[in-house]
């Protein structure tokens, strides 16, 4: 009796460990997927997409975006509540370098209707003989058209040592309207619009009768 006592004790501390090896496996198979970076994907497949929800470690919390259908990764959800579920635990780790930080933020002023004027790569704003594609010059400085800001995908921009994780909104021309997401503060680019009301009066297309 003694000896199924110990093999019945020994199977079942393997059992324990097996279960804990498991757990602790798909608890880094989740930190993997959700430290990924967004990805929106492609329509190489010709799958429609859609809104989907991906995790930001930087401001752990989940943040949409519109996938493109093909491709991508799996930090990708259905929903906000499932990518909740499968990420609210993780965190980025402590003392991970931060390779895309830009400094102090540089004010961007605005063109007529809201739309962001431009900028260079360092942030500073573009004089009207340096205008590029897409731009033209405006109460002298370089004004995007509609036709330029509204058809970026959004820019999450870079993030900004005197700065902070701030909603903005992008025009979406799957949907025609103007979807949140988070600006981490400085650069980005001009389809960054600081309301809704902004966003949907320069970009959004009236609805045919």
């Amino acid at each position: 009796m003694r000896h199924i006592g110990f093999y019945f004790e020994l199977a079942l501390f393997a059992l324990c460990s097996f279960a804990l090896l498991v757990a602790e496996e798909g608890s880094k198979q989740a930190k993997r997927v959700c430290l990924s970076s967004r990805y929106k994907g492609d329509f190489s497949c010709g799958e429609s997409g859609g809104l989907r929800f991906y995790y930001d470690s930087t401001t752990q919390h989940c943040q949409p975006f519109l996938y493109s259908g093909c491709g991508g990764n799996d930090n990708r959800f259905e929903s906000a509540a499932k990518c909740r579920e499968a990420c609210s635990d993780v965190t980025a780790p402590a003392g991970a370098p931060d390779e895309s930080g830009h400094g102090l933020v540089l004010p961007v002023p605005k063109c007529e209707g809201g739309v962001r004027a431009g900028i260079d790569s360092s942030g500073n704003v573009l004089s009207c003989d340096a205008c590029p594609s897409g731009y033209s010059c405006a109460n002298d400085q370089c004004c995007p058209s509609k036709d330029h800001a509204c058809n970026l995908d959004y820019d999450t921009g870079k993030y900004a040592t005197a700065g902070s994780h701030t909603p903005r909104y992008f025009y979406s021309k799957n949907v025609n309207n103007c979807l949140l997401f988070t600006y981490y503060g400085a650069l980005g680019n001009a389809n960054n619009f600081e309301t809704y009301k902004e966003c949907v009066n320069f970009c959004s297309t009236p609805k045919k009768e």
